[in-house]
């Protein structure tokens, strides 16, 4: 208006210059806006594009790492449960896949060959998979063995079909010994739908390139690879398990400037050039559109600010003002986080740090100062909210190095508290005992070896108390096992009420209890426990409506005089254990190095047993049993003797730890297979049938393998040429199982002799003398060699004889000895005789001499 009232004589001028003036004033101010516009959108965009894609590598971090935390778990507990079984397994497992993680799976592979699997029918196909022959998995196998480390590799085509990744780690056993690795898929469809890159209205485009973890350097496998190659995408990387992955994001209608702003602007500036009212008109439509711009930058701040909510981040600024650091830069969702309120004002520095305790504080104080200084930090802190429960965030800090120091720090903060508990709750998981709550055998280790180096510190004592329950397999097999797992409970409770507040019980396996004493003064100390324990234990447990008793075998260790190592400590103290089972129960004993011997000599033993029948080292020994009739053999009992390195291994000490063992089954076996074709042999070779009684170990009945079914095929084979006798100790009628019955009727059908060994010796009750289908009772030779010495034990022999023969059982007496026994066995009309007056067992060349002199003598 000043410019047309200076010219307003010369109207053509003045429209000249105005139009000049406005063309000048209008292209510079047209040039300055389109560079703007475009400069703001594409910062707008990026800034849009920074936000979404932080929250959606959020998501997925999340995700993804809630979801190896389970794989690690399951490597920690196959680390302690090396011998871990399908069933097992499951177990473990169902207990993970309760909480809907996005597992398909969990697999182990023991030295790398995939045998266990979870669940079991959906994934059958991928068992017996083997890493080492499988080309598209085998890198990132053999590098997960080399490095230690949890690796997610992938993504790859599963054997069952469809795309995933797969988290492995290696698992590694107590001693650290290399035991296989576990893994457990994840379909990336699912995985890209958790943390939202599938959704349809996804305002940017997103690619992942970093396949097994190798970042830049792998392969693209989501999203168009043209991302990666576009200059102005926004990158980032994502650390997974040990490996990365790198995101690349733009905006869905890409970085096209605001043309349509600029077309408005041009258009307008064709329009100021023909009309000089339409300026008023342009820069009302210019005010018009500044307020749509404006809302639309609050609409995305907004937006941003909910994104922050979803994914619990907010974000900061510290900045140096002279000789102090003042919060610059703060939203509401960094207030809510921190505990601070609603509020979008800045704290200072000082109030902030002050929601921590000293030390965390003195620590958070100290990172922002070296931020500032040129140093980033990320850091995890916790404080208490004002709920009055402990609240934990991850607080990350980097200085923007864009002059000198010291630097403003720009920061995010996340709530990671419930991440936390999760990780807390796999932690516990790993180191208590799930049934009792106790400490589990893998803390107890922990526990008892910083109890030693304490004790060796400070030049003390403590104990072990290794603790078995005495009866308690009874309770499970009555009762259920849901009773047994709440008698445990119990038990550990009554044990904990024994001892001090700084002492350590732990549930060691099963139904084995173990405790640490600390500071033990005196041998009384533990002693006093021990019994404390027994006693307790000893009451009765009220469950389920019925009374329970039990006991407990209690062997005890002193560091340092029985062990000064975690290992020694505690297999002393279960073998004085043992010792307490051994002589009867229910009490305790403490550790001596006659056991130590004992047991040393137990286990070479049971080493060489181990390798005994490979290496040939058994043989079959005969002993006749005679007819006191006819006086001749009429049968034999096979024994088997063990010579080792030309040393006979005397049968007393071999047998029992056979059966504890289960090689009895074996040997069993052995002996019947090898005399059932002697005798065969012998008997048509002399024309002259000689019968066979074998012995049978009462642990073939309780095998849950198939030990049963091949003696019983054996037998079976036996029966066909000879007259077999099953020999069997009073001890395994007295289950009176349905398994026992079914053997004996099957026997029978076979047309084989029952006979009860040692009869006299146990608990000799009648009843199973008329409730099995018994042949033959052999009376002990305890009885036999007292026989003309104690009157005793002529009266049992003699009524044990009446009373077979009144129930149509044979006798066979066992230990004959002298001419007077026999007499006298002879007089109470005894079937059979065996011992050393007729033989000493005999081996197979001997036997048979014996044999074909009695053939002999029949024939003259």
């Amino acid at each position: 208006m000043k410019l047309y009232s200076a010219h307003r004589g010369t109207p053509g001028r003045w429209a000249l210059v105005t139009c000049l003036t406005l063309v000048l004033t209008l292209s510079l101010a047209q040039v300055i806006l389109e560079r703007y516009f475009r400069e703001a959108d594409f910062h707008n965009k990026q800034l849009q594009v920074t936000q979404q894609l932080t929250g959606l590598m959020a998501e997925l971090s999340g995700t993804i790492n809630s979801n190896l935390s389970l794989i690690s778990g399951l490597a920690a507990h196959i680390g302690i449960h090396p011998d871990i079984n399908q069933n097992e397994f499951e177990a473990y497992a169902s207990t993970v896949f309760r909480q809907e993680p996005l597992l398909v799976n969990m697999a182990a592979a023991p030295n790398l060959i995939l045998t266990l699997v979870y669940p079991l029918e959906q994934n059958r196909a991928a068992l017996g998979l083997n890493y080492r022959e499988n080309a598209a998995q085998w890198d990132a196998v053999r590098s997960l063995d080399e490095r230690g480390e949890l690796i997610l590799a992938g993504p790859v085509q599963m054997v069952q079909g469809g795309e995933a990744v797969i988290g492995r780690v290696a698992v590694v056993t107590r001693d650290d010994r290399l035991w296989g690795i576990v893994s457990s898929p994840i379909y990336t469809k699912d995985l890209y739908r958790e943390a939202g890159l599938l959704d349809e209205d996804l305002p940017i485009e997103v690619a992942i390139r970093g396949h097994d973890g190798l970042g830049s350097e792998g392969r693209v496998f989501f999203g168009d690879r043209e991302l990666f190659q576009d200059a102005r995408s926004i990158l980032a990387s994502l650390e997974v398990g040990s490996g990365r992955w790198q995101l690349a994001a733009r905006p869905v209608e890409g970085w096209q400037d605001a043309s349509g702003t600029i077309w408005v602007l041009r258009s307008a500036f064709i329009i100021v050039l023909l009309m000089s009212l339409l300026l008023v008109i342009y820069r009302y439509g210019q005010s018009l559109r500044e307020q749509r711009y404006q809302q639309a930058l609050q609409k995305n701040q907004v937006l941003l600010q909910e994104v922050g909510k979803l994914a619990l981040v907010g974000g900061w600024q510290v900045t140096p003002v002279k000789d102090r650091l003042d919060i610059t830069l703060w939203n509401e969702q960094t207030s809510l986080i921190f505990g601070l309120g609603e509020s979008q004002k800045p704290p200072s520095l000082d109030s902030l740090i002050s929601i921590f305790d000293p030390v965390q504080a003195d620590y958070f104080r100290t990172a922002i100062i070296n931020a500032t200084l040129g140093t980033p930090f990320d850091s995890e802190l916790h404080f208490t909210g004002s709920s009055g429960y402990r609240r934990w965030v991850r607080v990350i800090g980097k200085p923007l190095e864009d002059g000198k120091s010291p630097y403003p720090v720009l920061g995010s903060v996340q709530d990671i508290t419930e991440r936390k508990r999760f990780t807390d709750k796999i932690q516990q998981q790993a180191i208590y005992d799930q049934l009792t709550g106790l400490p589990n055998r893998l803390l107890f280790h922990n526990r008892l070896s910083k109890a030693i180096a304490k004790c060796r510190r400070d030049h003390t004592k403590l104990a072990v108390l290794f603790i078995d329950l005495d009866n308690f397999k009874p309770v499970n097999d009555n009762l259920g096992h849901n009773a047994g797992d709440i008698l445990l409970k119990e038990v550990g409770g009554r044990i904990k009420s024994c001892i001090r507040s700084y002492d350590t019980v732990a549930r060691y396996s099963g139904d084995e209890f173990i405790v640490i004493l600390h500071d033990v003064r005196e041998a009384k100390t533990p002693v006093a426990v021990a019994q404390q324990i027994i006693d307790t234990i000893s009451r009765a447990f009220l469950i389920d409506g019925n009374q329970i008793f039990c006991g407990a075998s209690i062997g005890i260790s002193l560091y340092p005089d029985d062990g000064d190592n975690v290992e020694a400590l505690v297999s002393n103290a279960d073998q004085a254990m043992y010792e307490v089972k051994r002589s009867g129960r229910n009490g305790w004993q403490f550790f001596t190095r006659t056991m130590q011997v004992v047991s040393e000599k137990r286990h070479s033993l049971s080493n060489k047993l181990a390798t005994a029948i490979q290496n040939n080292e058994f043989s079959v020994y005969y002993q006749p049993i005679v007819d006191l009739t006819e006086s001749r053999i009429k049968k034999c009992e096979a024994l088997v003797r063990w010579m080792h390195e030309g040393k006979q291994i005397p049968t007393d000490e071999f047998i029992g730890l056979a059966e504890e063992t289960g090689r009895i089954n074996e040997i069993d076996r052995f002996v019947l297979e090898r005399s059932s074709k002697f005798l065969t042999q012998l008997s048509h070779q002399y024309k002259h049938p000689i019968g066979l009684s074998i012995n049978v170990s009462p642990r073939v009945f309780s095998t849950k393998d198939n030990s049963l079914e091949l003696w019983l095929d054996l037998v079976t084979k036996a029966a066909r040429h000879l007259d077999i006798t099953v020999e069997m100790t009073e001890r395994l009628l007295i289950d009176e199982s349905d398994r026992i019955m079914w053997v004996l009727t099957k026997l029978k059908a076979l047309g084989v002799t029952i006979a009860i060994d040692d009869f006299g010796t146990g608990y000799s009750s009648l009843s199973y003398l008329t409730k099995f289908p018994i042949d033959i009772i052999k009376v002990d030779q305890s009885f036999v060699k007292r026989l003309g010495e104690d009157r005793i034990p002529e009266a049992l022999t003699e009524t044990m004889i009446t009373l077979s023969h009144k129930l149509s059982l044979e006798v066979v007496a066992e230990g004959v000895e002298t001419a007077q026994q026999l007499a006298m066995l002879k007089g109470w009309h005894c079937d059979y005789g065996q011992g050393y007056y007729f033989d000493k067992p005999l081996a197979e060349n001997e036997f048979s001499q014996r044999i074909r002199k009695q053939v002999s003598a029949l024939q003259i």
